[in-house]
């Protein structure tokens, strides 16, 4: 991995401990920028989330609705197998069409205020916990990006308390990669020595993105990120669909 590629994915991990968005940098680093095959930059990227959810998990301790928690993490579980195993039947172009919106989506999102004056539960049917589960699964798994990119942004939609929603992303993300990781494994799509670089990347990022958080204002953060974001999804479109 070049030093370039390297410092795109240790941002990524950053981005990820600051503000929790970051994941879906990883991908077009390795595809547009690295060269690295679609199929094996997905597996690698998954494979590095995986790391970062453990330390995630224990990083910021707090309870995840353990209730929610189990329809949405069985459901996502399925989902993310279901799609890591449909990443070489759908065509490349619609995977990084994906990403480049899930990108946009992710910028558009934290550019927008969260409402956190009512904190009162809001349990979700099990129904729409996995229905919603399986969603993200499938999209997280197709996009190489963490759980909460795509989890959170919609439990919000759904009025879930902030604190809930956000605890709830950072613990999904677990089946979801260990889940679709288990299935690029098995399909040979895992290159070993690239999955422990971009894992190794991501922590250190996201620890360092941790130690910032507590010390920068996070809505400047988010505003950065944000536009970022939207700016890297217009451009990994047009790589999309304008190949060089």
């Amino acid at each position: 991995m070049s030093i370039p590629i390297a410092a795109i994915v240790l941002l990524a991990g950053l981005m990820i401990g600051a503000v929790g968005i970051g994941g879906v940098l990883v991908v077009p680093a390795l595809t547009a920028a690295g060269g690295v095959p679609l199929e094996r930059a997905i597996a690698a990227s998954m494979a590095g989330f995986l790391a970062t959810g453990i330390v995630a998990t224990f990083w910021r301790r707090g309870g995840a609705a353990g209730a929610q928690l189990l329809p949405l993490g069985i459901a996502a579980l399925a989902g993310a197998a279901a799609g890591a195993a449909l990443v070489e039947w759908i065509p490349g172009t619609a995977i990084r069409l994906f990403i480049a919106a899930v990108a946009i989506a992710s910028g558009l999102h934290a550019l927008v205020p969260i409402r956190t004056a009512d904190e009162r539960e809001r349990a979700l049917p099990r129904a729409a916990l996995g229905a919603i589960g399986a969603v993200v699964g499938v999209g997280s798994a197709l996009s190489g990006t963490g759980g909460p990119v795509m989890l959170l942004p919609i439990l919000l939609l759904c009025r879930v308390p902030v604190r809930t929603g956000i605890a709830l992303a950072q613990v999904v993300q677990l089946p979801i990669a260990a889940s679709a990781t288990a299935v690029n494994a098995a399909q040979d799509r895992l290159e070993p020595a690239l999955a422990l670089a971009v894992a190794g990347l991501l922590v250190a990022g996201a620890l360092g993105g941790y130690w910032l958080a507590a010390r920068v204002e996070t809505g400047a953060l988010k505003r950065v990120v944000a536009v970022g974001l939207i700016a890297l999804g217009i451009w990994y479109a047009y790589a999309a669909l304008v190949p060089a």
